[in-house]
């Protein structure tokens, strides 16, 4: 005799979107060169965060991360090229409605690059 068992989840599966987002920085307005006299070079870090882990996998999310170019900073704008930066985002819906996401974090940090004779030193302004 043969017995076939299936495992039903007492829940429905998660439903799972990817979505190819595309972020562009293109300038910064309001810095303060009365703090800073010298021409800097600044760099805008961008770190792409998905939704913790489920108890499945214990492992930490990967984050993603992108640097645009250096721009100098000669007024209280900076600004850079047109600089696209694309990432495929995997939204994860915990509810039977598909309109309720868990979230995605997009966090940006400003680097200034400060030359010095034996090594390069970058400083972290802000959060």
């Amino acid at each position: 005799m043969v017995v076939k068992m299936m495992k039903w989840r007492p829940w429905p599966p998660l439903v799972t979107r990817k979505y190819e987002v595309k972020l562009s920085v293109r300038r910064l307005e309001g810095w303060d060169l009365a703090r800073e006299p010298e021409k800097e070079r600044l760099t805008v870090e961008i770190r792409w965060k998905g939704p913790k882990a489920t108890l499945g996998s214990l492992r930490r999310p990967s984050v993603k991360r992108d640097f645009t170019k250096e721009a100098a900073a000669e007024s209280d704008v900076v600004s850079w090229e047109e600089e696209e930066f694309q990432s495929v985002c995997s939204l994860t819906s915990y509810k039977e409605d598909d309109t309720l996401f868990y979230p995605w974090e997009i966090a940006f940090s400003l680097f200034t690059n400060v030359s010095t004779s034996n090594n390069n030193r970058i400083s972290k302004n802000g959060y």
